[in-house]
């Protein structure tokens, strides 16, 4: 009776993921002059504003409105979002990897929540 099952454990440990939680993969060896595959996702509702709680009050929109991805010291890219992204939004993008510097994403939601992260791009030893 008290045991929780398998289902259960699996939402118990999604929901210590809280908002703004974020995370950057990019590949585990890179050379200078690759082009890599860089893949991050933040932990966030995406409410669209177009739905009601159970009691007919409307959920006001609260969603990822900006990415900016920096790496060194340059802005490299900059994704504009809207409501109609699921939960959880996932980035990926190619980088030319072409110095060791840090890679730096920042994302912005629509209630000023900013949520920053980061990973350092250093070449395989030869």
């Amino acid at each position: 009776m008290g045991r929780v099952r398998a289902r259960q454990r699996l939402a118990e440990r999604v929901r210590l993921m809280t908002t703004g939680d974020a995370r950057i993969r990019i590949p585990d060896r890179i050379t200078r002059g690759d082009l890599i595959t860089v893949n991050a996702i933040v932990a966030h509702p995406m409410d669209t504003g177009f739905f009601r709680t159970p009691e007919g009050q409307p959920i006001p929109a609260y969603f990822i409105k900006d990415v900016v991805v920096s790496y060194g010291d340059a802005e490299v890219a900059r994704f504009e979002r809207t409501s109609g992204v699921s939960k959880d939004p996932i980035v990926s993008f190619t980088l030319k990897a072409d110095r060791e510097a840090p890679l730096t994403m920042v994302w912005a939601d629509s209630k000023g929540g900013v949520y920053r992260q980061s990973v350092q791009i250093a070449f395989a030893a030869a």
